[in-house]
């Protein structure tokens, strides 16, 4: 797996103020809107999203 990138991006007004409001409501982290939103869109326009496998959990040595 690659390390992850760090994006930025200016939402204008409207944009940032309903993503407070999903904040809010729900509890729901800006990066996570994000990432549904654009995962949503990618899918939409017929793009293949490959999904991220569940880690597995850490084994304690014996």
């Amino acid at each position: 797996m690659t390390p992850d990138r760090v994006l930025t991006f200016r939402p204008d007004d409207a944009l940032l103020e309903a993503m407070e409001l999903q904040r809010e409501r729900h509890g729901t982290p800006y990066s996570e809107q994000i990432r549904r939103a654009l995962r949503a869109w990618l899918e939409k326009q017929g793009v293949n999203v490959k999904t991220e496998r569940p880690r597995a959990g850490t084994r304690k040595r014996s």
